[in-house]
Order: structure tokens, then sequence, then C-alpha cells
């Protein structure tokens, strides 16, 4: 891949404020983008406003730059994407690949995957067509989703995913007529990104938003899904686990951590601008361990 040709993105849900493993995930995609003498953007996912704490465009901007990253172009938010969407929801309604859900909870309980119990009503375009033109609150939209997926993993390795087993027809468009995510990140991710970096706690998301493409006719990106870190508690870094903000940490030491713990030989540095200086030119994207790490110190 030519530096032309490279285009990296850090896209946090504003579901709580940046911590350390929002902090590893965003290292990671910068160094791999800027090694690569390539371009890097952060897209805010911000599709689920009930979720959504205030003004963090404001606030996760802040802590980015107060951390020394610059990004090229202006912050993206997906929420200004819905026409296009709502245009991609359309083009696989004419491909039959959409149908109504009115499952609730009730009905779902037990199940790993969606059952099927509302995937015959597919043929009927025009049901489909007048819902994602009301606000129905009383059903989804799911698309289908029959064919095994398979990538290669630039840190994990081969991935192969089968619907009957790690997916199934997947909601793209929810009862209260907000966009899935997973929808939403194949469009966005398919638009000009050339490798999206991330938390392996994703990869389980990355074989839908693969099929999604695939069915849409758009171009994937390439993956890599660096490993989670865990807290003393064996907890995966989020907001549930109320991990601290980044923005109470001392910024080079805790930089200096994440470096180490994303396994990159040993650097030292004085300041921010030493440390991204040092770091970009001795990133190597072979070094980034696959496991989950416990980190005690979190």
């Amino acid at each position: 891949m030519t530096p032309a040709d490279y285009v990296g993105r850090f896209a946090p849900s504003p579901t709580g404020q940046l911590h350390f493993g929002s902090l590893l995930a965003a290292m990671a995609s910068y160094c791999d983008a800027r090694k690569a003498q390539g371009l890097w953007h952060v897209r805010i996912d911000d599709i689920d406003p009930p979720r959504s704490i205030p003004n963090a465009p404001k606030h996760f901007s802040h802590t980015l730059k107060s951390y020394g990253f610059i990004w090229d172009g202006p912050l993206q938010l997906q929420s200004s994407h819905t026409k296009l969407y709502l245009s991609k929801l359309e083009q696989l309604n004419q491909q039959l690949q959409l149908f109504i859900c009115g499952c609730s909870r009730a009905d779902l309980t037990g199940h790993k995957l969606y059952p099927g119990h509302c995937t015959k009503k597919h043929n009927d375009k025009s049901a489909v067509a007048h819902r994602l033109a009301s606000s129905d609150r009383e059903t989804a939209v799911r698309v289908i989703v029959n064919k095994s997926v398979s990538f290669t993993d630039l840190i994990q390795g081969q991935q192969h995913c089968r619907p009957s087993i790690d997916f199934g027809d997947t909601i793209v468009l929810r009862k209260d007529d907000l966009f899935s995510y997973a929808l939403a990140c194949a469009v966005d991710d398919a638009n000009g990104v050339s490798r999206v970096v991330r938390g392996a706690d994703l990869l389980s998301s990355t074989a839908v938003q693969l099929a999604i493409m695939k069915l849409l006719g758009l171009n994937p990106p390439e993956y890599a899904h660096i490993p989670v870190v865990l807290n003393r508690d064996k907890q995966k870094l989020s907001k549930q686990t109320l991990a601290q903000a980044i923005d109470d940490m001392p910024v080079v030491p805790t930089l200096l951590h994440a470096w180490r713990l994303l396994g990159q030989q040993a650097i030292d540095a004085a300041n921010i601008d030493a440390f991204w200086r040092t770091a970009i030119e001795n990133w190597e994207l072979d070094r980034v361990p696959k496991l989950s790490q416990l980190d005690e110190t979190l």
C-alpha cells in the first residue's frame, strides 16, 4: 500500500469519556497510518443519541489534542450521514435483502443468533419501503446474511465466520428508527478507509460489516484488531467497568505505557512531540500481541 492510498481512522463511540483502551486503539491506528505516510481521520460514531454524553465531539477533540494527536480534515460525525445510510437501505431493499422484524426481547430470549421468526417476510419490498419511510416504533429492519465470510486480520490472522454459528440476520434499522452500528460502520469504513485498526472486542462485528459491504458492492478495508486490555478484575476497560478517563492521567507516562502494551520496542521521550516522532519512526504492526493483556495498574 503506497502512502497516497493509506487512509486510517479512529472512531470512538461517545458513550463515555476516552479511557486507556481508547488510547491504545487511537495510538495503534495513528502510528500505523503515519508510519505509512498516510491520512488519519477521527470519526465520532454518534448514531445512538440516547447513550451519548453531552458535547462529546468537543470533549473528544480536546482530549486527543492534549495527547498530541493530529488528524486530517475536520472531525467527522456519523450523525451527519443519515441520508447516506437510508440510501444504502433502499438499495438493499431493491435487492430483496431486507425484511421487517417485529420480535420482542421475549421472542429472542435464549437465542444467541436471530432464530428467523420474521424472515419469511423478506419478499415484501413495498412493506419494507413503507417502514423505511415511516416512524413505526413496533418493528425493526433486518438484513439477510446467509453466506460465510472469510478474511485475514493483520494481527489476529485468518478468520472464517458462518452465519448459522457466528452471526445471523442482523438489525440495520432499530425499532427506535436509529441506524445500527453494523450498517453505519460498514458504509463509512468502505467509504475511502483503507485500513481499520481497532480493538479485538470488535472482531466479531467485522464479519457482518463485511457481509453488508459485499451486498452493497463496496470495497472493504483491511483490518487489524489489537488485543483489549483488562483491568485487575480481568474486565475489559469500558464505561461499564468504570474505566478511568485519560484526561485524568499524566500524558507522557500514559503514552509510554500504552506503547509498551502494544508490544513495541522500548523508547524514551521527555515530551509529547518527542514521543510521537520516535513512536511513528519505530512503529511495527507485527510486534502487536494477539491476546488480551492484564494490566494491574488500571
